[in-house]
């Protein structure tokens, strides 16, 4: 969530970076609904990458946007020697997952899978990652909602899946 972050957990021997978008969000005294702007978390990465030689995956929220946020996102990501982004298939502005009693919304699966091919088309670095976070069962969709979205997203350009679940167990996951 910042540079002194990033170079401890180098020095503590951690060999990757997780740049959490609740994290960044809370280091700049604000609320993880995309409160912050997509260039203040940029800012924070560039201090990140500066501090440390660590591989970054950025919790990329919902790519801030459109199709052209996402795409002008990864090549900001890029140039900062970010090494891949998590995007959530939920609706920009973002809510935060763990809200008791709340029903979260999930975007369309074509539009999502757009954001997807727009990343992959923005990327110009053969090892920067896409991974699409499903939040199916934080939205309590089910098992056969977050597979559909899954299989729908790998087969539009996602390297990995991140399923994400309010389970204090693995039951989901495992699923």
């Amino acid at each position: 969530h910042s540079g002194l972050s990033a170079k401890l957990a180098q020095e503590a021997g951690f060999e990757a970076l997780w740049a959490s978008g609740l994290a960044i969000s809370a280091t700049l005294g604000v609320r993880d609904n995309n409160e912050a702007s997509w260039t203040q978390v940029l800012d924070v990465l560039e201090f990140m990458s500066d501090a440390s030689d660590l591989p970054i995956l950025l919790d990329g929220d919902t790519g801030y946007g459109n199709f052209n946020n996402v795409q002008r996102l990864v090549r900001k990501l890029e140039q900062r020697n970010v090494a891949g982004v998590c995007l959530e298939d939920k609706l920009f502005p973002k809510t935060y997952s763990f809200i008791d009693g709340e029903t979260q919304a999930l975007a369309e699966i074509d539009e999502f899978c757009g954001k997807l091919r727009a990343a992959k088309d923005a990327q110009q670095d053969p090892d920067f990652v896409v991974i699409a976070r499903v939040e199916a069962f934080i939205a309590g969709c089910g098992l056969q909602e977050a597979l559909l979205r899954s299989s729908a997203y790998v087969e539009n350009g996602a390297d990995l899946i991140l399923m994400h679940s309010k389970r204090r167990d693995s039951q989901d996951i495992m699923a």
